[in-house]
């Protein structure tokens, strides 16, 4: 920083200050700071980092400043304001400022961190909390966002909706809701509901499944019930093998009943007893008893 205010020094100047251009706003404690040369217009002097002295002042690049170097010679200062760039800055008690800033119109906090900006160039706005929540709230009314395109919202931790009555996401143009969240029931509606997950659990205490066509692909299931019933006007069952196994009472009750066997058929059993009200027949080749 030395030889930055050493060239300074050298620079003409009147009672040891110098007139100079802010190139570059800094962090607000610090400016980067060119030497306006006087009677040479557009010839550029030395530039240098000079710390701001000015209380309540915030550098903009453009302003016209006075800068002062320590008796050191190890420091600059900017002393003084000739014509801000901004323009004027309504302040208040606590340290936030309201200002214009080229063509945007800026509101910062205390700590100059930006809370409000409007480009009049781009039309381009921002609305911000650097340092707390931020709040839309119309007490009397409601609060529309509307936008040409997207919108989206992003958060670092959760994202939550709250309704008094019901929260409903809409999709197209005058069609109904597609999700509706009530608090006593959620319903979706759509040509097609896709959900891709590796694992989905279902706990209700009652579930109903209404469909005209169910298909269930899977390499394996297993289904658990105290009790199953399956009723259907016709009932269709292939697989390579089936095995069933029961403990206790196995009963089929059926009008008619057919067994269609390509090859053996066999029936193992402690005691066999087949009782028919009216004629029993056995045709085969061979009829072997005993």
């Amino acid at each position: 920083m030395g030889n930055e205010a050493a060239a300074l020094q050298h620079e003409p100047a009147r009672a040891g200050v110098i007139e100079a251009t802010v190139v570059d706003a800094g962090d607000g404690a610090r400016a980067v700071v060119r030497v306006v040369r006087p009677g040479a217009p557009g010839v550029e002097g030395a530039a240098a980092s000079a710390r701001i002295a000015v209380p309540g002042y915030r550098s903009t690049t453009g302003d016209r400043v006075l800068v002062a170097a320590h008796a050191t010679g190890s420091e600059l200062y900017i002393v003084g304001v000739l014509l801000a760039a901004r323009g004027p800055v309504l302040q208040t008690a606590e340290g936030a400022t309201a200002s214009l800033e080229g063509s945007t119109i800026a509101i910062r906090d205390g700590e100059g961190a930006l809370a409000v900006t409007y480009d009049a160039a781009t039309g381009a706005a921002r609305v911000a909390a650097p340092a707390g929540d931020l709040t839309l709230a119309a007490p009397r009314g409601k609060v529309v966002v509307d936008a040409a395109t997207d919108v989206e919202l992003r958060a670092r931790r959760d994202v939550r909706h709250r309704a008094a009555r019901r929260v409903a996401s809409e999709a197209g143009e005058g069609g109904e809701p597609g999700l509706v969240v009530e608090r006593a029931a959620v319903r979706v509606a759509a040509p097609a509901v896709d959900v891709t997950a590796d694992r989905a659990s279902l706990h209700a205490t009652e579930a109903t499944v209404l469909a005209e066509r169910i298909a269930t692909t899977a390499a394996q299931i297993a289904a658990t019930a105290g009790r199953m019933e399956i009723q259907a006007e016709r009932l269709i069952e292939r697989a390579r093998d089936v095995y069933r196994e029961v403990d206790g009472l196995l009963q089929i009750r059926a009008g008619r009943a057919r067994s269609l066997i390509r090859e053996a058929y066999q029936l193992v059993s402690e005691r066999t007893r087949l009782v028919s009200k009216k004629e029993t027949s056995i045709d085969g080749e061979r009829v072997l008893l005993g």
